[in-house]
C-alpha cells in the first residue's frame, strides 16, 4: 500500500470521536485549529484551503479574531472588569474585594479625563499602546504613587484572566515603569514620649485606639474589629485577641470574623502601664460578647477616616508637628523588641506579619541613643586595644 500522501499546508488528525482536526502554522509562528471538529476529511481540509488562501492573499488573521461572536465584539475592558470582579466575590475575603473594586473604580471604572479612555476599548482590541496611554495619563494626573500602580497589577491579572479564557490571545499590559513596586516613604522611628502626648490629648471614646495601635502595634482596622470577648482579663494580665478585622466600605465599616492575613490570627498582652485604661474602657460598652469596643454614639464602629481626623487634632493640641500615623507604632515597637533582645520571627508572630523582610527593611530602625551607645562601646574597645 502506497505511503499517504503528505500534505503541503497544514495537518489533519482524526479524534477517537472519528471526527477530524485540521491545524496548522500560521504566519505568526504559532499553531491554530480549526473553529471545531470536522466530520470528514474533505471538511477539515477545505477549511485548510480556505486559511491558505488567505495567507497568499495577505489577508490572514489569527482564527480567533475572526470567529469572534458579537458578544466579544461588545465587550470593552470595563466590562471585562466588572465580570472578573465578580468572579472574585466567591475567592476574596469581603475587605480584599473592597480594596479591589475601590481600586479599579478609581483609576479606570469611574475616572475622567484621558485615563478613563482604557474602559471603553473593546477588549478584543486592546493594545498594550493603550495601555501605555491610560499609564501615562495617570501619571499626568495623579503622579507616580503606589495607588496607581495597585490599579495596574489588578488590570494585569484581570486582563490575563481574559487570555486564561481564550477572550483574547495575549496580555497586552505590560509597563516598564508600572513594573517595578515604588519604595514606600520611610516611616522615621516615633519616640514613646510624642506617642504618649498623643494619647493624652484623644477623647475617651479613641483613647484606646491610639494605645493599642501606638504602643501594641496593632493595625487599625485589628482595634476597630475588636469586640469584648476579643478582650481577656486574667489577674494582672490582659490579652487581645485578633480573630477578626474591620474595613471600610461605601457605607460604613463591614466587620469580618477573620484577620487581615492568616498570621494576622494572634494574642498580645497588653503593657501593664495600661490596664487601668483598658479597664475603664470596657466598663462603658455593653456587656454582650460580642459588643464592638470602638463605636460611635449611635452605636456604629467608628470609621478609620473620622479616627485619623481626630488624631491629627489631638497632635495639634500635644503641640506636635511631625508627621505620625497609626502605623508608625508598629515601627516604634518592632524597634523596641529588637534592641531589647526579642528575635525577628517572635516579633513577626505578635505583629502578625508574616515578611520578616518587611520588618527588617521597612519597620526596624534604631533609637538614636541606642545607635550613639553602640558607638561609643566600638570607642572604649579601640581606646583599649
Amino acid at each position: 500500500m502506497p505511503a499517504p500522501k503528505k500534505r503541503l499546508f497544514g495537518t489533519i488528525s482524526r479524534l477517537s470521536s472519528g471526527k477530524y482536526r485540521a491545524r496548522y502554522t500560521g504566519p505568526d509562528g504559532k499553531k491554530y485549529s480549526g473553529p471545531h471538529p470536522f466530520f470528514t476529511k474533505d471538511d477539515a481540509g477545505a477549511w485548510l484551503r480556505q486559511e491558505q488562501k488567505l495567507i497568499e492573499f495577505d489577508e490572514w488573521q489569527p482564527p480567533h479574531l475572526r470567529y469572534r461572536t458579537k458578544e466579544d465584539d461588545a465587550r470593552t475592558v470595563g466590562d471585562w472588569l466588572r465580570q472578573w470582579l465578580d468572579l472574585q466575590e466567591k475567592r476574596l475575603k469581603p475587605s480584599t474585594m473592597v480594596n479591589y473594586r475601590t481600586t479599579l473604580d478609581r483609576r479606570i471604572l469611574t475616572i475622567t479625563g484621558k485615563a478613563g479612555r482604557l474602559r471603553t476599548i473593546p477588549l478584543v482590541r486592546l493594545t498594550r499602546r493603550d495601555v501605555i496611554d491610560w499609564w501615562d495619563a495617570l501619571t499626568i494626573q495623579f503622579g507616580y504613587q503606589p495607588y496607581n500602580r495597585a490599579a495596574y497589577v489588578r488590570l494585569r491579572t484581570a486582563i490575563q484572566a481574559a487570555v486564561d479564557r481564550d477572550l483574547i490571545p495575549t496580555n497586552p499590559v505590560d509597563v516598564k515603569e508600572a513594573r517595578h513596586k515604588p519604595k514606600p516613604a520611610r516611616k522615621e522611628l516615633p519616640e514613646a514620649a510624642t506617642m504618649q502626648k498623643i494619647v493624652d490629648n484623644l477623647n475617651p471614646t479613641h483613647k484606646i485606639i491610639g494605645i493599642l495601635t501606638f504602643f501594641h502595634g496593632m493595625r487599625i482596622g485589628e482595634v476597630l474589629g475588636l469586640r469584648r470577648k476579643d478582650i481577656t482579663i486574667t489577674g494582672d494580665t490582659i490579652l487581645i485577641h485578633i480573630r477578626g478585622n474591620a474595613y471600610r466600605t461605601s457605607d460604613g465599616m463591614k466587620y469580618q470574623d477573620t484577620p487581615k492575613t492568616s498570621a494576622s490570627h494572634r494574642t498580645i498582652p497588653v503593657f501593664k502601664k495600661f490596664h487601668q485604661d483598658i479597664i475603664e474602657h470596657l466598663a462603658t460598652i455593653g456587656d454582650s460578647p460580642d459588643a464592638f469596643i470602638c463605636t460611635t454614639g449611635s452605636g456604629k464602629i467608628i470609621l478609620d477616616t473620622s479616627y485619623r481626623s481626630v488624631l491629627h487634632r489631638a497632635k495639634t493640641r500635644a503641640g506636635i508637628t511631625e508627621r505620625i500615623s497609626p502605623h508608625y507604632g508598629r515601627v516604634w515597637l518592632i524597634t523596641t523588641l529588637v534592641e531589647q533582645g526579642m528575635t525577628i520571627p517572635a516579633i513577626g508572630e505578635l505583629l502578625g506579619q508574616v515578611d520578616l523582610k518587611t520588618i527588617t527593611e521597612i519597620y526596624m530602625r534604631t533609637s538614636n541613643a541606642r545607635r550613639q551607645e553602640a558607638l561609643q562601646r566600638v570607642s572604649d574597645s579601640l581606646m583599649g586595644s
